[in-house]
């Protein structure tokens, strides 16, 4: 039962879920078991619900909220040896898809299904993979032409004018989607803890994906797991030690009290 007491919460649904279960919500730093509403919840539906009287545990990442963790340029926090450094600096895209995972979000940083999410990692080493192999085999695939200079007597190579179109557009599309596959996912982290831009106001995201993209993903890698208590790994796909203790995927937000006193918490409608 709930009485005008009552915080009442709005959730957002992480998953399908069927009713009777249970899952838990970040509410206000604080981490909170919220019940099923009966008939179950699809991806993305929202439900009010009061928040229990219990007070929450901490994150698991130890992570506040409203703020970052520490500063954009804290790369040498852990050390220089870490994991996350090494992958920020020299496998860019693997530690993005590492915070991907860690977020729920696919491969293009939008928040997507489980299922879609955790298909995001391999999606990105099979881009990776792809994207160098197509590089380095480029010459071979254009070999473009040799031909003889009658003044020097040597041979000199020209190449394909086709292929290099079609090079210099292979590095833009690779580039432009680095640069803004991370600023979705800057701010789909931003907006789950709460964090509001400190520069270049409007276009931090963007600013720090172009110009600072190895800094920004090991901020966020610090930001989203405990490296104090918990090794990292350099090529799983959460980037961290197996059975580490992750971070809820939804968020809850206080929208005032409970105004129906004697309401059956298991009645909550969906809005």
């Amino acid at each position: 039962m709930t009485t005008e007491n009552d915080q009442l919460i709005t959730v957002e649904a992480p998953c399908d879920i069927d009713e009777g279960f249970a899952f838990d919500v970040i509410v206000e730093g604080r981490v909170f078991q919220i019940e099923v509403p009966a008939g179950g919840l699809k991806l993305g539906e929202t439900f009010q619900a009061p928040l229990p009287d219990i007070g929450g545990d901490p994150l698991p990442s130890q992570a506040p909220t409203g703020r970052w963790k520490d500063d954009l340029f804290d790369c040498f926090k852990h050390g220089f040896m870490h994991p996350v450094l090494w992958n920020a600096f020299c496998c860019t895209q693997v530690a993005m898809a590492q915070i991907m995972s860690r977020l729920q979000l696919n491969w293009l940083g939008i928040k997507a299904s489980p299922e879609d999410a955790g298909n995001a990692f391999r999606t990105i080493i099979i881009v990776i993979i792809a994207y160098y192999t197509l590089t380095i085999l480029w010459s071979y695939i254009f070999p473009g032409d040799w031909y003889l200079d009658d003044d020097t007597g040597e041979y000199e190579h020209i190449d394909d004018p086709l292929g290099i179109i079609l090079l210099w557009a292979l590095k833009a599309v690779f580039t432009a989607w680095s640069i803004l596959s991370l600023m979705f996912t800057r701010r789909a982290l931003r907006e789950k803890y709460e964090i509001p831009e400190e520069r270049c106001h409007g276009f931090e995201d963007l600013v720090c994906s172009t110009f600072c993209s190895p800094c920004a993903i090991a901020q966020m890698a610090r930001h989203t797991a405990d490296y104090g208590n918990y090794g990292a790994m350099c090529c799983t796909e959460d980037g961290v030690i197996e059975n580490t203790p992750m971070d809820p995927i939804a968020v809850a937000m206080k929208v005032g009290p409970v105004k129906t006193v004697g309401a059956d918490q298991n009645n909550q409608s969906l809005v």
